[in-house]
């Protein structure tokens, strides 16, 4: 894929606009097309995961930090030292269910020492194997090892984390941008980016405008059957060309959508 294979919203526009009779922005104004297309690409990416990105940052010293704008389904956190391009002693961070801190301490169902819990098994015991909470089963030295939980969009480091390296690295599916960004639009959702746009303008128009909505309705039921229709509909097909790129296809589409944010930072 190359850049001849995205389209700028500004695309979308020149055709839902025109499709819908508005050319002139008369009937709704040009942010309130953009915010459709917005949410287009958001309710795109969740359903086919088709924005996969990375970011690096600084570890905190509360150990909490914000998860990075759009972000919606984290795959792997990783604890490095040195930086993007010369990464060193790489750990992989594993999750731990319960887990809270806001730096001084935590909370969690497994502490390690349970010896107060009748659920709970202390770790220095032989018969805690089986513990579906220990990050390692019949782990004798659980604060050394490196865990994380998220709550409240935030992600949470152990304390551990902070001896293994100084910097995080979050791999995860975004939601095609962040809002209030123009969004890069992968060609082949095109179609259903506008049919999308067409719908909702269409149909929020029908509110807008009782003494039309007559000659609206046959219209928008035209962009509703062309969205929504079951397997052939756009919305459809654009999930399964996602879902039938070959390995190559998807690694080109990271690269191209996360080359932004991985500059950026966030």
């Amino acid at each position: 894929m190359v850049n001849a294979n995205y389209i700028s919203p500004d695309e979308i526009l020149s055709i839902a606009t025109v499709s819908c009779g508005d050319r002139s922005y008369s009937a709704l104004p040009k942010g309130f097309y953009m915010s459709l297309i917005q949410k287009a690409i958001e309710g795109l990416a969740i359903d086919t995961f088709f924005q996969e990105l990375r970011a690096d940052f600084d570890i905190p010293e509360n150990l909490v930090l914000p998860l990075p704008a759009g972000c919606f389904n984290v795959k792997n956190i990783y604890i490095f030292s040195g930086d993007k391009c010369g990464i060193t002693n790489s750990h992989k961070v594993w999750w731990k269910r319960n887990y809270y801190t806001q730096g001084n301490g935590y909370i969690a169902n497994d502490k390690g020492n349970n010896n107060r819990d009748p659920f709970y098994f202390s770790h220095n015991e032989a018969s805690n194997y089986g513990n579906k909470d220990l990050i390692r089963y019949n782990d004798t030295d659980p604060e050394r090892r490196l865990f994380y939980n998220i709550q409240m969009g935030d992600l949470m480091l152990s304390s551990s984390c902070k001896a293994a390296g100084n910097k995080v690295h979050i791999h995860y599916n975004g939601t095609g941008g962040e809002i209030g960004e123009a969004p890069i639009i992968p060609v082949f959702l095109r179609t259903a980016v506008e049919d999308y746009v067409c719908e909702a303008a269409l149909r929020i128009r029908m509110a807008n405008e009782p003494n039309n909505a007559r000659n609206l309705q046959a219209l928008w039921q035209m962009y509703n059957n062309r969205l929504n229709q079951p397997y052939e509909g756009s919305w459809a097909k654009a999930e399964y060309r996602v879902k039938s790129l070959n390995q190559s296809q998807r690694e080109e589409l990271k690269e191209y959508l996360g080359r932004n944010a991985w500059a950026k930072g966030f």
